[in-house]
């Protein structure tokens, strides 16, 4: 076992060195560096303990091979800590390492289209701009600001995080400055780039801190971004969304170039930590200290220093005209959805997602939150059922509307939009940015997970499963997670869902004392939460014909459940129910077995051979779904409080037209009369026919589905990781 976490884990043992590879002493098993560190610290001259996200190892590092020879010695079969019987012992097994996997240590490999020029300027230079630097981080004009993880300065124009963009009719008083213009024109007559630079953003790296992975904005830049590594040298990390991974040194005073595919598909960023582990060779030119040296071909523990970096842009200044040509008249919204297919690839489903999902969520974000203030009845049900202290992680939280319900839990949000993440994190919550398909989460490390409203949001079949698999890694052994997705029946039971009611019958429902969750109309808005701010007020008022998909209540008039125990199908059950029926949440079979409801009785014979049914014809729909057609179908584009007539779909968001003044209206010619009527934009979804998603959570291994149910248009499961 203990070979084949080296061989998988790109880890290549040694005969003596300095760095020891410590299995079981890593992140997954429940180990922290605070245990480890007094450990090893016995033997002398330790420098550092690496520790790596997802990874039942680390990395202990000492500053000659007698101090890690002997740590070996005695720490090799070592107890940490013991269980409750001896299976569940955390025993500590050591060797030596001459290779550490990519993930730490950096890869002679590069993305394509990137290019590293070493010593590209002096040392003088370089201390002249890390000294401009320093002069303006006492300044609080809009020019520099303190970030969570770093200093950041801007040149040209400010580079605004909320919207990642700039804002090409506001530049800023100072340009590039004249000290980089001779090393950019070098850079430019090179050909490193094509296009002289107008923005420039300059960052200050305190050792430990880092930036999360992003794609500088595509729009807002030309091909060809320039960064300029001052201070010490970092390992950067670029991610492609196929999963590849490779970290690149950055040395210090080295030009790094990103164009083509790395600039545009690649994610790059910095791994907050204090030390990277890098070749002896490297760290030799980096140090002075006489502790670095090591063998050739040897690796060596770099401690990271204060860094400072010179990013240069060029910034599309002609937006309007871009975006037009795009959208075909859509001023913001994006681009003709007459384009987009069905995906056959994972590779086509990230290129769609990215601009049908992610770009979108990035632009309505403020607009889509003032539409979402109330989580749903039945998903708080499920968070106050929890116990007292249990972590809960909300995977898609968007602003954060399920958030806070009960008082008793640890939560935290995730989203892969970071403007929806930023809304959430100003509302109090604890928020990161995060990839549903690659969760930034410590295996088993939550309680409880949500995940409302996102899966269907996955291009593929493959997707949708590793979504579904991610979920269920982070939760704990015994630990539940609740999942949401949209349903193709927009009607059971001759019941229609909110979402596909008139509006008629949705204000008569108001008036009777319904409260639909997740309207956009005034009444539900301004009777829900009447101190509400003016700008969410605005978002409430907008026309009823572009409201919005409801992640409504609990039906009043139309359940449909089912418990799972074991193999024993005869658990599900289907049933319409009155209000003054209970509603039947069953959690096991025998509790099934029990319901008193004379009508489910009568019916149960006809249900288990219809759901059976419903199961083996989505099992059958999920296998074969994805598979290539000569002929790649279009994806239609669905009418809002309609029926699904697809399963794979794009659906209109309607962004609220803004106010015209006067003077502008009284300039309107018959050629913009359609200027103010909203943005509109166009997001994936992928319905679920019933039983899908129930077919998709039986081939994962390590849980079980508790319960299913229908609420609202939507298929809903609750899953208990094995």
């Amino acid at each position: 076992m203990w070979l084949y976490v080296l061989k998988t884990a790109a880890i290549r043992a040694s005969g003596c060195d300095r760095i020891l590879c410590v299995q079981n002493g890593g992140l997954d098993n429940g180990v922290s560096q605070e245990e480890l560190i007094p450990l090893f610290s016995k033997f002398s001259n330790l420098e550092g303990i690496v520790m790596l996200p997802h990874k039942q190892y680390c990395f202990v590092c000492y500053s000659d091979t007698s101090s890690a020879a002997l740590a070996l010695e005695k720490l090799n079969g070592f107890v940490l800590r013991k269980g409750r019987d001896p299976s569940q012992n955390v025993i500590l097994y050591l060797c030596f390492v001459e290779k550490a996997p990519s993930s730490v240590s950096p890869s002679y490999e590069r993305p394509p289209g990137l290019d590293i020029v070493e010593d590209f300027v002096s040392e003088k230079t370089e201390q002249a701009l890390i000294d401009l630097m320093d002069m303006d981080l006492e300044s609080t004009n809009k020019e520099t600001a303190v970030m969570k993880h770093r200093k950041v300065k801007h040149y040209g124009f400010e580079f605004k995080y909320g919207i990642n963009d700039v804002d090409v009719k506001d530049p800023l008083k100072k340009g590039i400055p004249d000290i980089c213009h001779g090393f950019l024109n070098e850079a430019k007559e090179r050909g490193l780039i094509h296009h002289f630079p107008d923005q420039l953003t300059i960052n200050c790296y305190e050792p430990g801190q880092g930036i999360p992975a992003h794609v500088d904005t595509l729009e807002a830049f030309e091909d060809g971004i320039v960064s300029l590594s001052l201070g010490s040298q970092i390992v950067m990390d670029f991610r492609h969304p196929d999963g590849r991974h490779v970290s690149v040194l950055l040395p210090r005073r080295s030009l790094m170039v990103m164009k083509g595919e790395s600039r545009y598909v690649w994610s790059h960023g910095i791994t907050p930590r204090k030390s990277d582990i890098v070749s002896a060779e490297t760290g030799n030119k980096e140090s002075d200290s006489n502790g670095c040296a090591a063998s050739i071909g040897g690796l060596t523990l770099q401690a990271r220093r204060r860094r400072v970096s010179y990013t240069f842009r060029k910034v599309v200044m002609e937006r309007d005209v871009i975006k037009c040509d795009k959208c075909k008249g859509n001023a913001i919204g994006d681009r003709d959805p007459e384009d987009a297919f069905v995906p056959q690839t994972d590779e086509e489903a990230i290129a769609l997602e990215r601009r049908h999902v992610n770009k979108v969520y990035e632009d309505i974000a403020e607009h889509f939150s003032g539409t979402r203030y109330k989580p749903w009845p039945r998903v708080v049900d499920f968070i106050m059922d929890q116990p007292s202290f249990s972590l809960l992680a909300d995977v898609g939280c968007g602003n954060g509307k399920c958030l806070g319900a009960n008082k008793d839990l640890y939560e935290i949000g995730s989203d892969f939009s970071s403007n929806l993440a930023a809304i959430c994190h100003s509302r109090g919550f604890e928020t990161c940015v995060g990839d549903v398909t690659c969760l930034p989460f410590r295996t088993g490390s939550f309680d409880v997970v949500l995940c409302i409203a996102v899966i269907h949001h996955m291009a593929t079949k493959h997707r949708r499963y590793k979504a579904l698999s991610e979920v269920v890694r982070i939760l704990r052994k015994g630990g539940r997670a609740l999942v949401y997705v949209w349903a193709m029946e927009q009607e059971l039971n001759k019941t229609k869902s909110k979402y596909i009611k008139s509006s008629r019958q949705q204000k008569q429902e108001n008036q009777e004392g319904g409260d639909a969750v997740d309207e956009t109309s005034s009444n539900d808005c301004v009777a829900s939460r009447p101190a509400r701010s003016s700008a969410e007020r605005l978002t409430c008022e907008q026309n009823s014909t572009v409201k919005q998909e409801s992640e409504g209540r609990i039906a009043d008039h139309s359940v449909i459940e089912s418990a799972y125990a074991s193999d024993d199908k005869s658990c599900v059950s289907e049933f319409t129910t009155s209000q003054s029926d209970n509603i039947i949440d069953s959690e096991t079979c025998g509790s099934v077995k029990q319901i008193s409801v004379q009508r489910v009785k009568d019916e149960t014979s006809k249900s288990k051979s219809d759901q059976q049914d419903i199961f083996n014809d989505a099992s059958k729909s999920y296998a074969l779904e994805g598979s290539p057609d000569l002929d790649q179908k279009k994806l239609t584009v669905h009418v809002n409080r309609t029926q699904f007539k697809d399963q794979d779909l794009l659906v209109p968001w309607q962004l609220k037209a803004k106010p015209i003044a006067p003077c502008e209206s009284e300039n309107k010619t018959a050629g913009n009369e359609n200027a103010n009527k909203g943005d509109l934009f166009h997001r994936f979804y992928h319905v679920f026919r019933q039983g899908e998603l129930e077919a998709m959570c039986k081939r994962l291994a390590d849980c079980t589905v508790k319960k299913s149910y229908y609420d609202q248009g939507n298929w809903c499961v609750v899953l208990e990781k094995l």
